[in-house]
């Protein structure tokens, strides 16, 4: 497998669009309100990174935004963090893919990436109202009581509520040297990964993303389809 960074305007757009492909076929439960560029700051100024399978290339799988906070802040003021350097913390969201093994590739290069980037934390913000999307990161600390989230509204007009989590020290370290543990290649001042596909082979994973096979993976933060 490979993940990639995506630079050019090109690749932001196709990044976009398979985002867009993604979260339309399992349908979303909640939008972001009218007036909200949240999305839009993450998808402009953020890291985006691709998954892609080596036999097909050009085909993108599913991918996730990430930025450093010493490039610009957290998306919210909850938690605090200053007991970490800004250098150290990261923030994901935007997360997205055609399917669940595509997901779990992408989790792994992203441990695999964390590591390279000497991060100390990482940081998320996983809905919970109204579809608790928290569980799916078990590894993560709860930080903070959950919070609404004035950005978005479900489709039938209530409210979102979100739950800052964060996984730091021995346990981010574990996380890594798991999705290390079998090797991998890094070129370019870590641009493009190379690593072993997990649990299945890639052959499965490329059929199975080409019948579209989009999943309920938990997106991170809100954009106008989420789940």
């Amino acid at each position: 497998m490979e993940l990639r960074l995506l630079e050019t305007d090109a690749e932001r757009n196709i990044y976009r669009a398979g985002m867009m492909e993604a979260r339309a076929i399992k349908g979303g439960k909640f939008r972001e309100t009218a007036r909200s560029r949240v999305s839009e700051i993450q998808l402009t100024f953020a890291r985006l990174y691709g998954v892609f399978d080596e036999a097909d290339p050009n085909r993108l799988l599913g991918g996730f935004s990430i930025h450093c906070l010493n490039e610009f802040s957290q998306s919210f003021p909850v938690p605090n963090l200053s007991h970490l350097p800004p250098s150290g913390i990261y923030e994901a969201g935007q997360l997205w893919a055609l399917s669940h093994e595509a997901a779990l590739a992408m989790r792994k290069g992203s441990m695999i990436l964390l590591g390279l980037l000497q991060a100390q934390a990482l940081l998320i913000y996983p809905i919970i109202i109204p579809r608790d999307i928290s569980l799916f990161y078990k590894v993560f600390r709860r930080v903070g009581p959950p919070f609404e989230l004035p950005f978005a509204e479900t489709v039938t007009g209530d409210k979102v509520y979100m739950q800052a989590m964060l996984l730091e020290g021995d346990d981010l370290r574990q996380q890594v040297d798991d999705a290390s543990r079998d090797g991998f290649e890094t070129r370019r001042g870590h641009s493009l990964l190379k690593f072993a596909a997990p649990v299945i082979g890639i052959s499965k994973l490329r059929d199975r993303s080409r019948r579209h096979a989009a999943v309920a993976e938990p997106e991170l933060l809100p954009t106008g389809t989420d789940d």
